[in-house]
């Protein structure tokens, strides 16, 4: 035992290192766990990096490649409205009468010019007898006075007087038949009657005169089939999409399954504030006999040099969002029981957010949506955002 010269009491023995003692066991545990523990963290690190483990798969939006007629994959905008005639006419009479005769019934064809309607006018008819004959009286009496002033035996007053009586008589007569022609309505264009509002027997007033009769003013509608035309509101927002003369297909809600080619022929000039819309006039360039004024339709607008590839195939149309760049080639990444995979394409034109694929896909495929920015690696383990 070692004592302190100074404290003969304390005991150093304690101090003393002992050198050939084995390390401790616990100090070795200690240090062992850190060390599994380090591994396991770096594996589970290099496991999640690869993707192989679902918790950090990226989540991911899809999309599914369509297919689409040429028509339907060159359309930039679609818009509803309402088939409407440029050429329409509303006819009304301009007298006062009852409605004599009608030659009018919905869906018959006329002419321009062609008598459809008479009021009655039988007291006109009597009056312009009576006028004629008074004319006939007036230009024999004229003819008379003539020959007696030329031998002299009449006066120039008496002559200046039957020519006035003429001149009367000639302005009653025009002006009876002017009457008459007001009781006769006519067909103003050429077309079919989609309305009928008048029959035999009833009183018609001419426009802004009033109500009264049954009838009231306008009593038909005379359309020109080969003016009609789609009439659609487009937004505001949109105007920027459309162009003057470009093509476009007017499908009828009655036959969605027959589109028909037309033109934009029309951009009204002025737009409707309180719906932040402008009209659009849209003519068909082929109709038959199924388009009838008012019926509902839909419009597809479609871009121009998107039509020039006039094979006539169906086309396959994929997000312009799903397509990346990977080694130097464009494509896509596929989908396929929870993994993505690297699919090189061919693209085309553009529309919109829509562009074609030329070559890589059949169409059904369903692919990563905004893809650029989520870093995809192939057979990378995804998740979807629904899930």
């Amino acid at each position: 035992m070692i004592k302190d010269p100074q404290n003969e009491n304390i005991d150093l023995s304690s101090l003393r290192i002992e050198r050939d003692s084995p390390p401790s066991r616990k100090r070795f545990f200690r240090l062992s766990t850190w060390g599994i523990i380090v591994l396991v963290l770096l594996l589970l690190i290099t496991i999640f990096a690869s993707g192989r483990f679902s918790i950090l798969s990226p989540e991911i939006s899809t999309a599914k490649a369509i297919i689409l007629t040429p028509s339907q994959a060159a359309t930039v905008l679609t818009a509803s409205g309402y088939v409407v005639a440029r050429s329409k006419a509303e006819i009304s009479p301009k007298s006062v009468g009852r409605i004599d005769w009608i030659n009018l019934e919905e869906g018959q064809k006329v002419k321009k010019g062609e008598l459809v309607a008479r009021l009655e006018n039988q007291e006109l008819q009597a009056e312009k007898t009576k006028a004629l004959a008074n004319l006939e009286n007036a230009k024999k009496e004229l003819a008379r006075q003539k020959s007696l002033f030329a031998k002299g035996i009449t006066t120039e007053q008496a002559l200046d007087n039957a020519e006035k009586d003429l001149e009367v008589f000639q302005a009653q007569l025009k002006n009876i038949e002017e009457l008459i022609r007001n009781t006769e309505i006519y067909a103003p264009i050429d077309g079919v009657v989609t309305v009928k509002k008048a029959f035999l027997g009833e009183t018609v007033t001419p426009q802004g005169f009033g109500g009264a009769g049954s009838a009231g003013a306008t009593f038909a509608v005379i359309v020109d089939l080969s003016s009609l035309e789609a009439e659609v509101d487009i937004n505001e927002q949109n105007l920027g999409k459309l162009e003057q003369g470009m093509p476009a297909d007017i499908i009828l809600d009655a036959y969605p399954d027959h589109p028909y080619k037309a033109r934009l022929r029309q951009i009204v000039p002025t737009a409707d504030r309180q719906k932040g819309s402008v009209k659009v006039k849209v003519e068909f360039l082929e109709r038959d006999k199924s388009v009838l004024p008012e019926m509902s339709c839909r419009v597809n607008f479609q871009n121009p040099d998107s039509l020039k590839d006039t094979d006539g195939r169906q086309k396959v149309m994929i997000p312009i969002s799903s397509v990346v760049e990977n080694d130097g080639k464009k494509g896509v990444f596929l989908i396929d029981q929870g993994k993505i995979q690297f699919k090189p394409v061919i693209l085309g034109y553009t529309v919109g957010p829509q562009v074609e694929v030329k070559e890589g896909l059949s169409g059904g495929e369903e692919l990563v949506v905004e893809a650029v920015n989520l870093n995809l690696k192939d057979g990378q383990k995804i998740r979807r955002r629904s899930e």
